[in-house]
């Protein structure tokens, strides 16, 4: 089920048009699914900034691993979203950036219509990672209020 919810990034950074918060948001959503869950609890995507993406890590040593595979995490970061949105990645020392796991994921909400907003939100409840799921409707829903407009 995941996997069909992160085939819509493409389509929502197509419908973002030029809606930088949305495009970062489903760089954010691609970034905890292309890197899997030791690396993603151990870092934060904190911005995009044109075609980089700014990653904070706990220390060097995380910094010095996530180097040796940046090429594969951009490979399957621009292979989710379907297009070439991230051309860069830089890895910043800050664990105060990194946030604990939450065991209860925040609360999203929409600005759309009812029908679309009712059918994300039962899809996204599907999303077992309460990271992924949120940052998934974050995309969705900036997508969608961008074309409620």
């Amino acid at each position: 089920m995941l996997t069909n919810l992160l085939r819509l990034l493409p389509q929502l950074l197509r419908h973002a048009g030029d809606s930088e918060e949305a495009r970062e948001q489903a760089v954010f959503a691609a970034w905890a699914a292309a890197v899997g869950s030791q690396i993603r609890h151990s870092t934060n995507p904190v911005r995009l900034e044109r075609k980089t993406l700014v990653v904070a890590v706990p220390d060097a040593t995380w910094r010095g691993q996530l180097q040796k595979i940046k090429g594969q995490a951009l490979f399957r970061l621009n292979s989710i979203l379907g297009v070439p949105t991230v051309t860069a990645i830089e890895f910043v020392i800050n664990p105060d950036m990194i946030s604990e796991p939450q065991t209860v994921p925040p609360s999203v909400t929409f600005i759309a219509p009812d029908q679309q907003t009712l059918s994300l939100r039962e899809k996204a409840e599907r999303i077992p990672d309460p990271e992924t799921r949120d940052l998934f409707l974050r995309a969705a829903g900036k997508c969608l209020e961008r074309r409620a407009r």
